[in-house]
């Protein structure tokens, strides 16, 4: 091989190699370019995400904060049902002892009748 050859040879593989290093740093700026789209589309999507999660948290607090009223309300009223209760009871063991009092009043008294015959 003549060094003209050799020096033809070497040309072109500088050259497959300059063609092969463009298509490379072309491939690198279309990958560069992808990777800032998606990182922008996961910016987007995690701040959607956020927004939910904040949205979320916000009505988990409001519900447990209407659930926690609501049990308040309800303990009183169990409250009040149980004071009426005893009220209820006291009242129905002075009408035991008042009903007991008329009943032993009237047998000591008589039933208006005189007696065996």
């Amino acid at each position: 091989m003549t060094p003209e050859q050799r020096w033809e040879l070497i040309e072109g593989w500088i050259l497959k190699h300059e063609e092969r290093h463009d298509r490379l740093e072309e491939d690198r700026k279309r990958h560069e370019e992808r990777m800032a789209q998606l990182e922008e589309e996961h910016s987007r999507q995690k701040a959607r995400i956020d927004a939910r999660l904040r949205r979320a948290i916000r009505l988990a607090i409001d519900e447990g904060r209407r659930e926690r009223a609501k049990r308040r309300e309800l303990d009183e009223k169990i409250t009040q049902l149980a004071a009426a209760q005893l009220i209820t009871e006291e009242k129905m063991q002075e009408l035991k002892a008042s009903m007991q009092a008329f009943l032993d009043w009237s047998r000591h008294r008589g039933n208006g009748h005189s007696g065996p015959a």
